[in-house]
C-alpha cells in the first residue's frame, strides 16, 4: 500500500524499511515504523534552498494555510491509496482541493493525526469550530490519542471518522540504566501549554523538604520556592539521563480535551521510573494509578503534595511501579504498537472517486 506522508521531518526517504531500525532517519512519533507493516511510505523532503524556505515562509504566513508539502506531494497524490497528513494543519490545503473537486487530493482517501482540534471544538470560539468543520468534511479518517475526544468530534457530526489510537514512546531509545548525572529528587520536563506548574509550586511551598528540578522554557516560571531550582530544555540524551536520575518524575497537566504530558510520562516509564501524571479524562488511559504510575488530582496543591511525600518516601513503591512501568510501555505503549494501529486504519482505506 502506497501512502503519501504529509509531515515536517528531518529527512525520512523512501526505502528506509531496507535498513535497521537504529539507521533510519526518524520520522515524527516515529511514523517510519509504519515501513515495518508493508506501508511503501512517500514521504516529501523538507525545503532546503534559501529561496524556497523563503518563498514557503512568505506565502504560508500571508494564506494562514501550509500548502508547501501538499502542492509538491500532489504527482505523488495522484499515485498513493492514501494521504497521511501529520498533523492537522497539513489538511488544510488537501481537503479544500478536494471540497472544490481539484485534482489530486479528489480519490485517495485523507487520514489526518489529529493533537488539537478536539481541543479547539470544545473550547474554541464558534470561527474555529466552523473551520475545523470545513476541514473534517473532507477528511475519512482522524486518528487521536484519547478515546474522550470522540465526543468532541460528536459536537460536528463527525464522530464515526475519529479512531482513538494508544500514543506511544520509542522503548528502544528511552530504556532504564544508570544515570550519567547526580540523582534528583523530583523531576519535571514540559514546555507546552498544558503544564500546571502553579499547581507544581504550590505542592514545592508544601513541601520544603523535597528537591524539585523543573526543565522548562526560561520565564515559564518566574518565581519559584527554594526547593526548586529552575533548567531550561535540555537535548534528548540529557532529557533520557535527567528521567533516569530522577526518584519521581511529575507531569502536572490542566484538563484539555487532547492527552498532555503523555510525552514524558510514557518516555519516563519506558526508562523504569516512578511517575505522577494528573488524572484528565484525556489520560485516564494512560494512568493505572498505584500500578504503573501514580495519579494526581487536578488543580489541588495540597493533593499533588500529598502524593509526591508518599512517593519519595516509599522507595519500595516507587520501585514496584517504575518495574511495572517499564512492562505497560513495552506492551501496550511503544510507537510500534502506535503505528501497527494506524497501518490497520489505513488499510481499511479504499481508493475511490469521491462523488
Amino acid at each position: 500500500m502506497r501512502v503519501l506522508a504529509l509531515f515536517d521531518h528531518a529527512g525520512v526517504r523512501r526505502g528506509q524499511n531496507a535498513l535497521p531500525v537504529t539507521e533510519r532517519v526518524p520520522g515524527p512519533y516515529r511514523v517510519d515504523l509504519l515501513m515495518d507493516e508493508g506501508i511503501d511510505l512517500l514521504p516529501i523532503a523538507p525545503a532546503r534552498g534559501r529561496l524556497h524556505r523563503k518563498v514557503r515562509d512568505v506565502v504560508e504566513h500571508r494564506s494562514g494555510v501550509r500548502a508547501d508539502l501538499a502542492l509538491r506531494g500532489a504527482g505523488r497524490a495522484a499515485r498513493a491509496d492514501a494521504v497521511l497528513c501529520m498533523l492537522e494543519d497539513k489538511a488544510v490545503l488537501p481537503a479544500a482541493l478536494r471540497r472544490r473537486r481539484i485534482p489530486p487530493y479528489t480519490t485517495a482517501p485523507l487520514v489526518v493525526v489529529s493533537c488539537w482540534w478536539a481541543e479547539e471544538l470544545v473550547h474554541g470560539s464558534a470561527q474555529q469550530r466552523a473551520r475545523i468543520a470545513r476541514t473534517v468534511a473532507q477528511v475519512d479518517r482522524i486518528l487521536v490519542f484519547s478515546r474522550n475526544q470522540v465526543e468532541a468530534f460528536r459536537l460536528i457530526g463527525a464522530a464515526d471518522k475519529v479512531v482513538p489510537i494508544p500514543f506511544g514512546v520509542d522503548e528502544a531509545w528511552y530504556t532504564p540504566g544508570e544515570p550519567r548525572r547526580s540523582r534528583l529528587q523530583v523531576a519535571a520536563m514540559g514546555i507546552d501549554r498544558g503544564r500546571d506548574f502553579d499547581t507544581l509550586l504550590a505542592a514545592a511551598r508544601l513541601t520544603p523538604e523535597i528537591r524539585y528540578d523543573v526543565f522548562t522554557q526560561p520565564g515559564r516560571i518566574l518565581s519559584a520556592p527554594a526547593n526548586v531550582t529552575l533548567h531550561p530544555p535540555t537535548a534528548m540524551a540529557e532529557h533520557r539521563e535527567n528521567l533516569r536520575a530522577a526518584d519521581l518524575v511529575i507531569v502536572p497537566t490542566h484538563d484539555l480535551a487532547y492527552p498532555t504530558g503523555q510525552s514524558v510520562l510514557l518516555e519516563a516509564m519506558a526508562c523504569g521510573r516512578c511517575t505522577a501524571v494528573t488524572r484528565t479524562a484525556a489520560m485516564s488511559e494512560y494512568i493505572d494509578d498505584g500500578r504503573t504510575n501514580l495519579a494526581l488530582p487536578l488543580h489541588d496543591g495540597p493533593g499533588v503534595a500529598a502524593v509526591v511525600r508518599r512517593a519519595v518516601s516509599d522507595p519500595s513503591l516507587r520501585a514496584g511501579i517504575g518495574v511495572a512501568a517499564r512492562a505497560e510501555v513495552e506492551g501496550r505503549f511503544s510507537f510500534r504498537r502506535t503505528w501497527h494501529e494506524a497501518a490497520a486504519v489505513l488499510r481499511t482505506m479504499r481508493r475511490e472517486p469521491r462523488g
